[in-house]
């Protein structure tokens, strides 16, 4: 595994790292340039998010000239190919971490896609606290489907979660600018669904981590990225499909295995549920 150490390493106790100093947000949204509905509809959403951010125009193909692309790689890992929209949306999301994880001001980047609804009271200045108090360098803000995981605290009243699979969507993420360097570096092979890659926590080194219930919800609106249809694979490519994902099925179980004990000190951390503007514990006063 390319960041084992990443997984080995637990952090020190919020409060105890030295840094006293709120982190920076760089905040950006994708966006198809064509896609003016979207865009005003995000325009309305984030007027009252408490930190500045700016669109990023999608890529309308594969434009990203650092990134590999090997169709018949692709249907050995993903059974398929990747649509013209898949590869554009690839593209996209790489190009906004990589060129964050060059230039970026701050300690971490917000990504949105142009279809979520985002509560702008949650309260992202202590989420990053968390994240840079634990070592978390990826923290999903939401997700389309049930993945099993394993809860590790309460950031308020949401459960603090870390995800042993992928549940999948890219709709809403936080990196911090390390997570960032390392998706810059894992992530310029083309070889299956962005959200899949960013999820490979097993070659990445980040961890799947979120707050439930999510902040970010995807809107009921007809997909911008609709997929392939599945067709028959011949010989060749259905050995390297088997092949490929018995790999990541092995990386991934000998990942979790590795993290369990990083799950059990941060446990051992973690604050407790706490309603949200409810007096703090020892503080007094009724509620």
């Amino acid at each position: 595994m390319r960041h084992e150490a990443a997984f080995a390493g637990p952090p020190g106790r919020a409060g105890q790292t030295g840094q006293s100093a709120r982190p920076g947000l760089e905040v950006r949204v994708i966006n198809l340039a064509s896609a003016e509905r979207r865009r005003a509809w995000m325009q309305d959403e984030l007027a009252g998010l408490a930190h500045p951010w700016s669109f990023f125009e999608a890529h309308t193909n594969l434009a990203n000239p650092r990134l590999r692309h090997d169709p018949a790689r692709i249907r050995g890992t993903y059974g398929r190919a990747l649509s013209p929209a898949q590869l554009a949306l690839w593209s996209s999301h790489y190009t906004v971490i990589a060129d964050f994880a060059e230039t970026g001001a701050s300690d971490y980047l917000l990504v949105f896609e142009d279809d979520v609804i985002f509560d702008t009271g949650f309260p992202l200045d202590e989420l990053m606290v968390l994240c840079r108090d634990e070592g978390i360098h990826y923290m999903r803000l939401f997700g389309m489907y049930y993945a099993p995981g394993a809860q590790l605290g309460f950031f308020h009243d949401r459960s603090i979660i870390r995800y042993r699979t992928s549940p999948s969507g890219a709709q809403a993420y936080l990196l911090s600018k390390e997570g960032a360097r390392r998706v810059a570096e894992t992530c310029r092979q083309v070889d299956t669904a962005w959200d899949l890659a960013l999820d490979a926590f097993w070659k990445t080194g980040l961890p799947l981590y979120s707050v439930y219930p999510f902040p970010a919800l995807e809107r009921f609106s007809p997909t911008s990225v609709p997929m392939l249809d599945i067709e028959p694979l011949g010989p060749v490519d259905h050995a390297r499909f088997l092949r490929r994902r018995l790999g990541n099925r092995l990386g991934k179980a000998l990942a979790n295995w590795r993290l369990r004990g990083r799950d059990r000190a941060m446990r051992g951390r973690a604050a407790d549920f706490h309603q949200v503007g409810a007096p703090e514990p020892g503080a007094g006063g009724s509620v």
